[in-house]
C-alpha cells in the first residue's frame, strides 16, 4: 500500500510513527496480521478497461484470484454489493447472449458440426449416396474433404 507519492508502507514505517510505549505492545501475531493487511494483493487475472459509450465513458474491471477474506467479510460484501441487481442481471443477460451469437458465428464461418462438440460420443458416418456438397449440406449433414458425413450417430450403434 502506498500513501500519494511516498514509499510502500510496512509495518516497521507505521511502527515508527507510534509512540514507542505503544508500538512495544504489538505481538509476533499481530505484527504479521498488520503487515499482511498492509500488503498490497496482487490478482492473476487483473483486467481494467475504459470504454467510450456515446457520450460518456464507462469503466469494466474484472479481477480474480483465490479467495482470502473472511466469511463474515464476504457476507458484508455480499450485503454491500448484491449480485441479482438489474443492472447486473441486464449485463449478465447482455454477455451471455453475445457469447451464443459469438458461438454461432464462428459454426456458421467455419462450417463446424455441433454435435461433435456436444454430443462427444458422436461418431462420423459416410453417407455414400451424397455425392455433392449441396445435397449433403441440404440434407443437415457435413462435406468434409469430399465425403458426406453425419455426426448423428452413436459409436455403438
Amino acid at each position: 500500500m502506498k500513501l500519494g507519492n511516498s514509499a510502500p508502507i510496512s509495518s516497521d514505517n507505521v511502527l515508527a510513527r507510534m509512540a514507542p510505549e505503544m508500538a512495544s505492545t504489538f505481538s509476533p501475531a499481530q505484527l504479521q496480521a498488520l503487515q499482511a493487511a498492509l500488503t498490497t494483493r496482487r490478482h492473476p487475472v487483473n483486467i481494467r478497461l475504459s470504454l467510450p459509450l456515446g457520450m460518456t465513458r464507462v469503466y469494466l474491471v474484472l479481477l480474480a484470484g483465490t479467495e482470502v477474506r473472511s466469511a463474515s467479510r464476504r457476507r458484508q460484501a455480499a450485503a454491500q454489493h448484491p449480485l441479482w441487481t438489474p443492472m447486473n442481471m441486464l449485463v449478465i443477460a447482455g454477455t451471455t447472449a453475445f457469447g451464443i451469437l459469438a458461438l454461432l458465428a464462428v459454426v456458421q464461418i467455419t462450417h463446424a458440426d455441433l454435435s461433435a462438440v456436444f454430443n462427444p460420443k458422436a461418431a462420423p458416418a459416410g453417407i455414400p449416396f451424397k455425392a455433392d456438397r449441396s445435397s449433403c449440406e441440404e440434407s443437415g449433414r457435413t462435406w468434409r474433404e469430399g465425403s458426406c458425413l453425419d455426426f448423428g450417430h452413436d459409436p455403438t450403434f
